[in-house]
Protein backbone atom coordinates (compact mmCIF):
# COMPACT_ATOMS: atom_id res chain seq x y z
CA UNK A 1 0.00 0.00 0.00
CA UNK A 2 1.40 3.41 -0.94
CA UNK A 3 1.91 6.13 1.63
CA UNK A 4 -0.51 9.08 1.59
CA UNK A 5 0.75 12.16 -0.21
CA UNK A 6 0.98 15.13 2.11
CA UNK A 7 -0.24 18.63 1.33
CA UNK A 8 0.58 21.80 3.24
CA UNK A 9 -1.86 24.70 2.87
CA UNK A 10 -0.49 28.13 3.76
CA UNK A 11 -3.33 30.64 3.84
CA UNK A 12 -4.30 33.30 6.38
CA UNK A 13 -8.02 32.62 5.87
CA UNK A 14 -8.62 29.90 8.45
CA UNK A 15 -12.10 29.01 7.19
CA UNK A 16 -10.88 28.64 3.61
CA UNK A 17 -7.84 26.60 4.68
CA UNK A 18 -10.05 24.32 6.77
CA UNK A 19 -12.47 23.85 3.86
CA UNK A 20 -9.58 22.89 1.57
CA UNK A 21 -8.24 20.56 4.26
CA UNK A 22 -11.57 18.75 4.54
CA UNK A 23 -11.92 18.33 0.77
CA UNK A 24 -8.36 17.09 0.30
CA UNK A 25 -8.38 14.80 3.35
CA UNK A 26 -11.64 13.23 2.19
CA UNK A 27 -9.87 12.47 -1.09
CA UNK A 28 -7.05 10.55 0.57
CA UNK A 29 -4.43 13.22 1.22
CA UNK A 30 -2.66 13.90 4.51
CA UNK A 31 -3.26 17.63 4.98
CA UNK A 32 -1.83 20.25 7.32
CA UNK A 33 -2.28 24.00 7.20
CA UNK A 34 -0.57 27.11 8.50
CA UNK A 35 -2.04 30.59 8.73
CA UNK A 36 1.17 32.45 7.87
CA UNK A 37 4.58 31.95 6.27
CA UNK A 38 6.44 31.55 9.56
CA UNK A 39 4.14 28.72 10.70
CA UNK A 40 4.30 27.23 7.20
CA UNK A 41 8.09 26.97 7.47
CA UNK A 42 7.75 25.28 10.88
CA UNK A 43 5.25 22.80 9.43
CA UNK A 44 7.74 22.00 6.65
CA UNK A 45 10.43 21.29 9.23
CA UNK A 46 8.12 18.76 10.90
CA UNK A 47 6.97 17.11 7.67
CA UNK A 48 8.20 17.94 4.17
CA UNK A 49 5.02 18.04 2.03
CA UNK A 50 4.45 16.51 -1.40
CA UNK A 51 2.66 19.73 -2.43
CA UNK A 52 2.14 23.25 -1.07
CA UNK A 53 -1.09 25.16 -1.69
CA UNK A 54 -0.16 28.78 -1.16
CA UNK A 55 -2.04 32.05 -0.81
CA UNK A 56 -0.34 35.26 -1.99
CA UNK A 57 -1.64 38.01 0.29
CA UNK A 58 -1.16 37.32 3.98
CA UNK A 59 0.68 39.56 6.46
CA UNK A 60 2.13 41.38 3.45
CA UNK A 61 0.59 41.50 -0.03
CA UNK A 62 3.68 39.77 -1.42
CA UNK A 63 4.18 37.01 1.19
CA UNK A 64 3.21 34.17 -1.12
CA UNK A 65 5.36 35.41 -3.99
CA UNK A 66 8.40 35.82 -1.74
CA UNK A 67 7.92 32.45 -0.04
CA UNK A 68 7.52 30.65 -3.36
CA UNK A 69 10.56 32.39 -4.85
CA UNK A 70 12.70 31.44 -1.83
CA UNK A 71 11.37 27.88 -1.86
CA UNK A 72 12.23 27.41 -5.54
CA UNK A 73 15.78 28.66 -4.85
CA UNK A 74 16.33 26.31 -1.88
CA UNK A 75 18.11 23.09 -2.91
CA UNK A 76 16.16 20.84 -0.51
CA UNK A 77 12.72 22.33 -1.29
CA UNK A 78 12.86 23.39 -4.94
CA UNK A 79 11.18 20.24 -6.27
CA UNK A 80 8.07 20.60 -4.09
CA UNK A 81 5.24 21.65 -6.42
CA UNK A 82 3.44 24.85 -5.46
CA UNK A 83 -0.19 25.55 -6.36
CA UNK A 84 -0.97 29.20 -5.78
CA UNK A 85 -4.64 29.75 -4.94
CA UNK A 86 -5.33 33.42 -4.43
CA UNK A 87 -7.71 36.33 -4.77
CA UNK A 88 -4.87 38.76 -5.52
CA UNK A 89 -6.29 39.76 -8.93
CA UNK A 90 -9.75 40.37 -7.48
CA UNK A 91 -8.34 42.44 -4.60
CA UNK A 92 -5.71 44.43 -6.52
CA UNK A 93 -6.67 44.27 -10.19
CA UNK A 94 -3.19 42.98 -11.04
CA UNK A 95 -3.10 39.84 -13.15
CA UNK A 96 -0.31 37.32 -12.67
CA UNK A 97 0.63 34.27 -14.66
CA UNK A 98 3.55 31.81 -14.47
CA UNK A 99 3.90 32.28 -18.24
CA UNK A 100 4.30 36.07 -18.15
CA UNK A 101 5.70 36.57 -14.65
CA UNK A 102 7.90 33.48 -14.44
CA UNK A 103 10.87 35.06 -12.69
CA UNK A 104 8.76 36.46 -9.86
CA UNK A 105 5.90 33.96 -9.91
CA UNK A 106 7.62 30.59 -9.74
CA UNK A 107 4.59 28.55 -8.71
CA UNK A 108 3.98 25.36 -10.67
CA UNK A 109 0.31 26.27 -11.08
CA UNK A 110 -1.80 29.33 -10.31
CA UNK A 111 -5.55 29.70 -9.91
CA UNK A 112 -7.96 32.33 -8.60
CA UNK A 113 -10.05 31.86 -5.46
CA UNK A 114 -12.54 30.43 -5.03
CA UNK A 115 -11.66 27.27 -6.90
CA UNK A 116 -14.34 24.65 -7.59
CA UNK A 117 -13.65 21.33 -5.84
CA UNK A 118 -13.35 19.35 -9.08
CA UNK A 119 -10.80 21.80 -10.47
CA UNK A 120 -8.82 21.81 -7.20
CA UNK A 121 -8.62 18.01 -7.21
CA UNK A 122 -7.68 17.94 -10.88
CA UNK A 123 -4.83 20.42 -10.37
CA UNK A 124 -3.60 18.65 -7.23
CA UNK A 125 -3.64 15.27 -9.00
CA UNK A 126 -1.77 16.76 -11.97
CA UNK A 127 0.93 18.15 -9.68
CA UNK A 128 1.46 15.14 -7.40
CA UNK A 129 -0.31 12.27 -9.10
Amino acid sequence: MSEKKSILIIDDDKDYAEALRIVLASNGYDVDYALNIKDGRKAMERNMPSLIILDVMMDKHTDGFEFCYNLKHDEKCRKIPVLMVTAVTEKTGFKFSPETDGEYLQADDYVAKPIPVAELLSRVNKLIG
